[in-house]
């Protein structure tokens, strides 16, 4: 019938797609009325409000955005007093800022985040067997270059003035991107997210005949980290191999102690049987005493002798295991 319009049992319901979730704005009893409410919709963004319209018990949250300390910027629910954030970009943080109330009170940051960042990356996309980013636009290239600060402000130009050149020329008023503050830039072919993994960022490589997983990690920054580090060794079997083995090592880090309460405790199953080793004030000891039993055969008298051994050598109170993830040369 109509655009977002649609007659469900003689009533014209108005419902729209926003940021992948499905918004009912009502009911009305004439498409005239309906029509009429949403002209008046897209003229707020299709925010439920006073001005729209809405009783206060459907009102969008409202959100503002506040620069803290350090120079970033975070999120803030005006009614609950909520934060996000902080982010580097004011810009990344106000397209949050406007996806936010369309969720209502159930928000997924995360997931959030990642629409933010490819509404700030529209249009532009990364070619990695050439190593450039490209804008397109209509299917057409417009501009490429392996500086992303570059192809952003090209494409902000495009949008605004079209392909008048004097119009850009003369222009002087343009948004400039700092590269040490944009939000990441989601390299779809390499990392992917999955939102029920604990590490949710998983790296994957096609290597000759071979699909690799090298590992899941808990941001985006250090998969993309991880990721840079691989290309910049051109991809080495010996140190993917290397990657795969450390990334492992990280993760199992922490096997066998839990944490409660303030203090670490380590436990291990010998023979179908529940162990425990004493409770530690750090996870620091907890880790060094572990290894030692893990070491030799789980020993359970030699406990306080690890204690005071990490006491003499580690008066730092850190014990620096094997997890670095990057090899020093």
């Amino acid at each position: 019938m109509f655009t977002n319009i649609k007659k469900v049992n003689n009533k014209y319901v108005i419902e729209k797609t926003i940021y992948g979730q499905i918004i009912n704005y009502g009911n009305y009893d004439t498409k005239e009325d309906a029509l009429k409410q949403k002209r008046l919709l897209g003229k707020y963004g299709w925010i439920k409000n006073k001005s729209t319209g809405y009783d206060k018990h459907e009102h969008f949250p409202r959100y503002c955005i506040r620069e803290d300390n350090h120079g970033k910027y975070i999120v803030k629910n005006r009614q609950t007093g909520k934060t996000f954030g902080s982010y580097k970009s004011k810009k990344y943080a106000g397209i949050i800022k406007r996806i936010l109330p369309f969720y209502g009170n159930d928000i997924n940051i995360e997931i959030i985040e990642k629409k933010a960042a490819k509404e700030f990356y529209k249009y532009i996309s990364y070619n990695t067997i050439q190593g450039y980013y490209k804008f397109t636009y209509n299917n057409t290239t417009i501009v490429t270059s392996r500086l992303l600060t570059e192809v952003l402000e090209e494409r902000d130009l495009y949008l605004k003035y079209g392909m008048d050149e004097e119009l850009m020329c003369e222009t002087t008023e343009i948004y400039k991107y700092d590269d040490d503050k944009l939000p990441p830039f989601y390299h779809h072919e390499n990392i992917t997210y999955e939102d029920k993994l604990q590490n949710k960022y998983t790296l994957k490589k096609q290597i000759r005949t071979n699909r690799l997983k090298i590992g899941s990690y808990q941001t985006y920054d250090l998969a993309l980290l991880v990721k840079e580090y691989l290309t910049n060794n051109n991809w080495e079997l010996s140190i993917v191999n290397y990657i795969i083995d450390i990334t492992r090592k990280i993760q199992d880090r922490d096997k066998n102690i839990i944490k409660k309460g303030n203090a670490y405790y380590i436990q291990h199953v010998i023979n179908k049987k529940r162990r425990y080793y004493g409770s530690y004030k750090n996870i620091h000891i907890a880790r060094y005493v572990r290894d030692k039993l893990n070491e030799n055969n789980w020993n359970m008298n030699d406990v306080m002798k690890y204690k005071k051994e990490y006491e003499y050598h580690h008066k730092s109170q850190y014990y620096y295991d094997t997890t670095d993830i990057f090899k020093v040369n």
